[in-house]
């Protein structure tokens, strides 16, 4: 199963963005991301650029961390999944910080969990 996953995250939280595509490639878990980061000024050509690389993936996964539901970037990300009919679901930085969930994500109601590969590869199972 290699599921092409968007995944949004504020830069600061780049790490576990980066931990998270590394876990996904051990050989106990049959998950691979593919990266369709963008990594440029938040302007129409980068929206333009991003709103085609969530297009071609089944799954938006929304990393959670502490300033996450602040950055204007991941809001129209999760919007633009959100218009675009993909599966949404949000993931928890830290399993002992209970952190703000960006305002897509209530309102649609997505699934939040906690960091754990087995969950996160069920969730994408579901798609």
């Amino acid at each position: 199963m290699a599921e092409k996953v968007f995944i949004s995250f504020h830069m600061d939280d780049r790490h576990a963005k980066e931990l998270l595509v590394a876990q996904a490639k051990s050989d106990k878990f049959d998950l691979e991301f593919i990266n369709y980061a963008v990594n440029e000024p938040f302007d129409n050509r980068w929206k333009t650029q991003c709103r085609e690389r969530i297009n071609q993936c089944s799954v938006v996964i929304c990393l959670i961390g502490e300033k996450t539901y602040q950055r204007e970037a991941v809001l129209w990300e999760l919007n633009t999944a959100y218009d675009l009919g993909k599966k949404v679901f949000g993931i928890r930085i830290y399993r002992d910080k209970n952190h703000i969930v960006p305002l897509p994500l209530k309102q649609h109601n997505a699934k939040i969990i906690l960091w754990n590969i087995p969950d996160i590869v069920k969730e994408l199972e579901e798609v």
